[in-house]
Order: C-alpha cells, then sequence, then structure tokens
C-alpha cells in the first residue's frame, strides 16, 4: 500500500505544473433489497464519475461534462458489444462479466441477485464527453450530444429515488410520452430578477450520435421553454416542449407550482399532451423533515384517451446515519389501469443503504 500511495503522489506532483483543468471525481455506493409480491431482490451497484472545469479568465467558465460509470438495474451490464439473445427466467439474470466478454453469451443462475435484469447489453455512454457548457454571469449556453429538453415534464407525485422500486412491477395502461427530448442540440438557461428561463432546441431528437445531416428532411427536431416565477408564497414553473416526428407531432404543456407547509413543502402539477393519442397527467407531493429524517409521500394520476386511469402512490423516508451515508426506505403501489397487456405486482417496498464519496 506504501508503493502504491508513492508512485501516486509522484504522477500527482508531475501533473501539477501541467493540468489546465479543474477536475472533480465522485463515487458512490448501495445496497438495496425490494420485496414485491412473493420476489424479493438484492441490487449492489457503484458508480463513478468525472467532470473537468475551466476558468478562461473573462467571466466564462467552460465546463465539459464527465464519462459516469455507473448500475444500472434495467440492463445487464456495462460491457461494450452487440446486443445479447433475450433470456427469460422466473428470477433475476446474473451476468458473469469474463463470459460476456470472451463468448458475449449470457451466463445464468437462479439467483434472486441483481447484478443486472433483463438481456440487452450496453456501453458505457459514448457521447459523455461530447456536451460542453459556457457560464457567464449572463447564464449558461451548453451545446453537444444528449442534451435534455423534457421541461415541459413538471409532474410530481413520484418520491422514490431508487431504480430497483419499479422493477418487476405492472405497466400502466395510461402515461403522458413528451416525444423526442435528448439528442444533438443546444440549451440556454438564465434569470432576469426572480424569473428562471431556459431555452432548447434538438436539431435532431432521434439520439446523441456525433453524426447527423443538418440538411436532411427528415430530421425530428425539438423546442422547449420553460419559466419559473415566485407569485407571492408559491414558486409557479410553466413548460412547452414541442417534438417533431415523421408520424406525428407531440406538443407538451406542464405547471406545477410549490409552496411551504408546515415544517414542508407542499407541490402539485398538471401536464397535458397532445398528440395521437392524447394524455394528461396531475401529480401531489409534500416533503417534510421529522427531526434529522426526511419524510416524502406523493400521489399521481395518469389518463391517456381510451385507456383506464392509472394510480400510483409512492413514499420515501431517509435518515443520515453520518457524512455521506444514509439509509432509506421506500415504496411503490399501482391501481387502476395496470398490467391490461402486461402482468406484473402492483406494489413493492425497497430497504437501501447509500455512500456518497
Amino acid at each position: 500500500m506504501k508503493k502504491l500511495i508513492a508512485i501516486v503522489s509522484v504522477l500527482a506532483l508531475g501533473f501539477i505544473g501541467t493540468a489546465k483543468a479543474d477536475i472533480t471525481m465522485s463515487a458512490g455506493q448501495s445496497l438495496e433489497v425490494q420485496s414485491s409480491g412473493n420476489v424479493t431482490n438484492v441490487s449492489i451497484a457503484g458508480s463513478l464519475g468525472f467532470a473537468f472545469s475551466q476558468d478562461l479568465g473573462n467571466g466564462i467558465t467552460v465546463t465539459m461534462s464527465g464519462l459516469t460509470f455507473d448500475n444500472d438495474v434495467s440492463v445487464v451490464d456495462n460491457i461494450a458489444g452487440p446486443a445479447d439473445a433475450a433470456s427469460t427466467t422466473a428470477n433475476i439474470i446474473v451476468v458473469e462479466a469474463a463470459a460476456l466478454q470472451a463468448t458475449n453469451t449470457v451466463n445464468t443462475v437462479t439467483a434472486n441477485v441483481v447484478t443486472a435484469e433483463g438481456a440487452s447489453n450496453k456501453a458505457v455512454d459514448a457521447d459523455a464527453f461530447e456536451q460542453i457548457s459556457f457560464a457567464s454571469a449572463n447564464g449558461t449556453l451548453t451545446y453537444g450530444a444528449d442534451v435534455e429538453v423534457d421541461y415541459a415534464d413538471t409532474g410530481v407525485g413520484d418520491v422514490t429515488g431508487s431504480d430497483l422500486t419499479g422493477i418487476g412491477l405492472a405497466s400502466a395502461d395510461s402515461a403522458i410520452a413528451l416525444g423526442g427530448t435528448a439528442g444533438n442540440g443546444i440549451s440556454y438557461s438564465t434569470s432576469m430578477g426572480g424569473t428562471a428561463l431556459k431555452i432548447g432546441y434538438l436539431f435532431a431528437n432521434g439520439g446523441g450520435n456525433d453524426l447527423f445531416d443538418a440538411s436532411a428532411d427528415a430530421n425530428n427536431s425539438t423546442v422547449a421553454i420553460s419559466t419559473a416565477v415566485p407569485v407571492g408564497p408559491l414558486t409557479a414553473s410553466i413548460g412547452y416542449t414541442s417534438a417533431q416526428a415523421a408520424a406525428t407531432d407531440t406538443n407538451t404543456i406542464g405547471v406545477s407550482t410549490s409552496m411551504a407547509v408546515g415544517n414542508g413543502t407542499l407541490s402539485a402539477s398538471y401536464v397535458s399532451v397532445d398528440a395521437a393519442t392524447d394524455s394528461t397527467e396531475m401529480g401531489f407531493a409534500y416533503t417534510a423533515a421529522m427531526g434529522s429524517a426526511t419524510l416524502s409521500v406523493g400521489y399521481q394520476q395518469a389518463d391517456t384517451d381510451g385507456q383506464d386511469n392509472t394510480n400510483m402512490t409512492t413514499a420515501r423516508i431517509s435518515q443520515s446515519v453520518g457524512t455521506g451515508a444514509s439509509v432509506f426506505a421506500e415504496m411503490k403501489n399501482l391501481s387502476g389501469g395496470t398490467g391490461t397487456t402486461t402482468a406484473g405486482e402492483t406494489s413493492s417496498i425497497v430497504l437501501g443503504s447509500a455512500f456518497t464519496f
């Protein structure tokens, strides 16, 4: 260990005189257990991320979004390669990374340990370094791949924080869909007085490829705008997104508001989607402090034309157990229009611990 520390120290000293950017690194680790029906799933996750920033000396700070290695319970792993063949078992799939690299096949065992779930091979995000921001006193300009402009998705009501909570649950018959809200584009955010403003435009909303034909007739573009305005004791936000697609355009407007109530915050929202099939969503959430713990409860209802309403109730309580460490419990329950075409459980409970470094 001492030799390793000495080597790292020498390398660090060698770079001190030449480094031009501030480099920040973050890491995390979590252990979570989900109970849903007669199934118990365990997820062990980790993450590591990098970001780079530099002051140009003229009042502008340039930031490049960093590469993030993260666990995702919805994919097999983060090893690059072609898609794996689908494999269905009654339990969660466990992938042996060495075998996947060598043969590009999935080895499974019947154990409810969520190293991963599903049978889709997915690489680490290749567009991670293709987004850059310029921040000044007037606002922040960002351009690149995988720019997100889902400003109209102001919905509240889902207070869960773990991806594991929704694993294995029935599909919702009614749900909003904003269309293409990520891709190659540009965004700008600023504030004027107490009003915040965001404007975004995607040249191509079909993905984050670093090469696309800007003059093509079939490009699907997206324009979005949002503003947040204080109104007395309330904070009101309005977002609008218009996404073009070959089949039909999707226009979405979302409104949300929040205010202090007691020792917490009460939030409400409404989202309306105008597309080939229209849908709406309303939600409510309340978050309050209980000593050193934080409690959140939420309710959300979605209504899609031709489908039954889907209701969702969620709750989460989190307790700090030290600097960068916490334990939490959360639940999700679905009712109404669920699982018409896809069977599944309608409720789950997750217990977990999280560490950030």
